[in-house]
């Protein structure tokens, strides 16, 4: 009876726990929809040309053109480096080595994101003189997500089977051939679900394109990548801070169920990818 009654106690405990971090998120995301989805109409979502009274009378489309810009090229820039990082961990790298990479990875993964905007700010924007730009934000956006690729890219090609590599080796092809012909067809889709997720990690930051890359407005589309670009991110920012006036604030809330929708998009094709490639893999193998 006590171990009874000290299980249903421990179960009740747990459940306790679990709760506020199921209910809390599932209650942010029900009020911001609540007060987002009003303000969506399609002149909202689909005007790009700002209006008189910047916030509360244009669309989001230029903001939302360069949110995804500005990830799309910072995952262009940070891709090569991060596959790069991968292949020499598994093909060179000693067991020191390894753990050396592993921790600095991690540590990096730490640093706030502003320390990374204030880097941009200085070296990029004014030491380089590439000044507040497309260019500025996709890089420093590359450096925040780097870490998160090269440890998607170590996990891809390390889920690939030994035989593989041993069947490719036998058949006479060198180490560049094993790479390209077996490794890479092997692990694109975990590498491009790490893709996916790093986009959706740069759509959520905020501090490291503030100084780097964005303006709040009078950009529609950047003419160069030495032109700067206009966000969702700093765009609810700029709007948020207008707090007296109630149609800037529900124009906000809409810019957020916006940029809320697009990461969550991201991160539902990566996990549809996943598990798409796990059940290729499964049938691959006869399991």
């Amino acid at each position: 009876m006590n171990r009874i009654n000290r299980t249903q106690l421990s179960k009740i405990l747990i459940v306790g726990l679990a709760l506020p971090a199921l209910l809390l998120p599932a209650a942010c995301l029900a009020y911001i929809l609540f007060k987002g989805l009003p303000a969506l109409s399609w002149s909202f979502l689909f005007t790009a040309t700002e209006g008189a009274g910047f916030g509360a009378s244009s669309g989001i489309l230029a903001q939302l053109l360069g949110s995804l810009l500005l990830a799309l090229a910072a995952s262009l820039v940070a891709t090569p480096f991060a596959l790069g990082t991968a292949l020499y961990y598994r093909l060179f790298a000693s067991a020191r080595q390894q753990r050396l990479l592993a921790g600095l990875l991690n540590m990096l993964q730490s640093i706030p994101p502003i320390v990374f905007g204030l880097f941009g700010l200085i070296v990029f924007v004014h030491l380089l003189q590439w000044g507040v730009s497309l260019l500025s934000g996709a890089v420093i956006l590359a450096m925040v997500i780097l870490p998160m690729l090269v440890l998607n890219s170590i996990a891809s090609l390390a889920r690939i089977p030994e035989q593989y590599t041993e069947a490719a080796q036998s058949l006479g092809l060198r180490r560049g051939a094993v790479i390209g012909r077996v490794w890479l067809l092997q692990a694109w889709p975990g590498i491009f679900t790490g893709q996916l997720l790093a986009m959706a990690r740069a759509l959520s930051e905020t501090a490291p394109i503030l100084f780097t890359a964005t303006v709040y407005s009078g950009v529609v589309w950047p003419e160069s990548i030495f032109s700067p670009v206009t966000t969702l991110q700093t765009h609810i920012f700029y709007l948020a801070q207008e707090g007296s006036n109630q149609v800037v604030i529900q124009n906000a809330w809409g810019s957020a169920v916006v940029l809320l929708g697009v990461v969550a998009g991201f991160a539902l094709l990566a996990g549809w990818l996943s598990s798409w490639s796990e059940r290729a893999r499964m049938i691959g193998s006869g399991e």
